[in-house]
């Protein structure tokens, strides 16, 4: 019989633990759930400090949204000189905990039941820490990873980060009696090996990270099939397990980008919405965004150009149908972003489009109604993205069409950035069709139309930002910044696997 005794595991992760902040969002704000307890190890012990002294899970969100990644860490050339660690922890100390508001004397005496895991080097072990003993030169210690951070010596002791023994002691919410454990899992599962040192570093993390994770799964899937043939299990009562894994596209510590921090919150808002709809899990109301005065926008034209073939579904065979039979689509477009703050931290990255095609086989000119495009998205695996386009169209005979295209931006073998980034696979849907409906929708041609050069170099003039003036260069170095650090992670994820912009 089960006491419904529910644990919850802020695992590590490094910068990633951003996008744990969103899941704490939904999880304890939006969905209403509680924990009897909470365990921290590496990242996730920063926004375990935050739920002790009392922070709602927007809050802690919030408080990732307004971090700025470079403002924390900090170079030492004493500890360089005594060959201790590349960077310091400073900043953080002077600079991101006073910003996150962490108050000790809130944590230490908190009514929460959580633990937090630091590892003691002079015993090789893992310590676990219940708030009450806890300190910022612990939740320093907890962090500092080796060769990147100085160890934190406190009374004789040296502590380090304790993620080479646990980045999630779910074996101490099993001892404190937990028949569910909920965890948020962001280190990376890819399995994809890069060259160079500090991947390498990071991939060791990922073994020692994993390796443990995955054991003590295993172990807790075979305690609970062993109690389910009626024999005792290593723990003696069945453990349900509640594991939201992400692949989240921020390095574990080479970042110097705000708006990707900002987004990997913004993710985990996004997959832990999804996560409860298919657990099942209610969710209230979301709270609505505050309007600012005056956001930044931008715009920019774009011209494509090709062929589509009618009564066809596959682009290429449509393509060289409409070459053949003469049947060209031209769109001339003009992308609009509303707001650019919203546009580069929210993972769709949408913009809405007005505009017109022109294509005579669809009886002529085609005023785009409304429209959208999305800039370089993904779908669970970040190093292939696209970007999307939905334009609903009506001829002069009244008739409603639908243009889908998609720009499929992957990097495989040979130079393939430009063709990636200007060439649209296009379908035109009879009607106006939903998203969910394309696969039911009917196909009246398909095609691929595409950015020719000089049309390039002139949609690079047409860039316009609009808002505060002393704000305009910023919206756009911000669009620039966006873009480039996506196509980073495409196609130079084995020089650094995600963009640090």
């Amino acid at each position: 019989m089960t006491t419904g005794r529910r644990s919850l595991i802020l695992a590590g992760g490094g910068m990633k633990v951003a996008f744990q902040a969103g899941v704490l969002q939904v999880w304890l704000d939006e969905a209403g759930l509680t924990f009897d307890h909470v365990d921290g190890a590496s990242g996730g012990t920063f926004n375990l400090a935050m739920y002790c002294q009392g922070m709602t899970g927007t809050e802690i969100a919030d408080a990732w949204r307004r971090t700025n990644p470079v403002s924390g860490a900090g170079v030492d050339l004493a500890s360089l000189t005594h060959r201790d660690a590349l960077l310091t922890l400073d900043r953080y100390r002077s600079v991101t905990f006073p910003e996150w508001g962490l108050d000790w004397s809130k944590i230490t005496a908190t009514s929460r039941e959580a633990t937090f895991n630091v590892c003691d080097f002079g015993k090789y072990a893992l310590e676990v820490v219940e708030p009450a003993r806890m300190s910022e030169d612990l939740l320093v210690a907890c962090v500092s990873l080796p060769m990147w951070f100085p160890p934190v010596r406190i009374d004789g002791q040296t502590y380090v980060d304790a993620v080479y023994l646990s980045d999630g002691n779910l074996e101490e919410a099993i001892r404190r009696g937990a028949d569910e454990i909920w965890v948020i899992w962001t280190v990376s599962e890819r399995g994809e090996w890069n060259p160079g040192f500090t991947n390498i570093y990071f991939q060791i993390i990922e073994i020692a990270a994993n390796g443990h994770f995955h054991r003590i799964v295993q172990r807790i899937q075979q305690n609970n099939t062993a109690i389910a043939a009626g024999r005792p299990g290593e723990f003696g009562r069945r453990i349900e397990l509640k594991i939201l894994r992400a692949e989240v596209p921020v390095n574990y510590l080479l970042d110097i980008g705000k708006d990707r921090l900002h987004e990997a919150v913004n993710r985990g808002v996004q997959a832990a919405r999804e996560w409860c709809s298919a657990a099942g899990i209610p969710l209230r109301p979301k709270a609505p965004r505050p309007e600012r005065e005056q956001p930044s926008s931008l715009s920019f034209s774009e011209v494509m150009k090709g062929a589509i073939g009618l009564g066809e579904t596959d682009f290429e065979d449509g393509y060289r149908k409409g070459r053949d039979e003469h049947t060209p689509l031209l769109t001339q477009l003009t992308i609009s972003i509303d707001d650019i703050d919203e546009f580069v931290t929210l993972p769709e990255h949408e913009a809405t489009v007005k505009g017109y095609v022109e294509c005579a086989a669809l009886s002529g000119r085609l005023p785009v109604e409304s429209g959208t495009f999305n800039l370089l998205v993904d779908e669970g695996k970040p190093e292939n993205k696209q970007m999307r386009y939905r334009l609903y169209l009506r001829n002069a005979a009244g008739e409603h069409y639908t243009l889908v295209g998609t720009k499929m931006v992957t990097d495989d073998p040979g130079a393939d950035l430009w063709s990636d980034t200007t060439t649209l696979y296009t379908r035109v849907l009879d009607g106006r069709v939903r998203p969910a409906d394309d696969d039911r929708a009917t196909a009246v041609a398909s095609g691929i139309i595409s950015v020719h050069l000089l049309d390039f170099l002139h949609q690079l003039t047409t860039f316009r930002a609009d808002g505060p003036p002393a704000a305009r260069p910023a919206t756009l170095a911000r669009f620039g910044e966006l873009f480039l650090g996506k196509l980073w992670d495409v196609y130079a994820r084995h020089v650094l696997p995600w963009g640090p912009l």
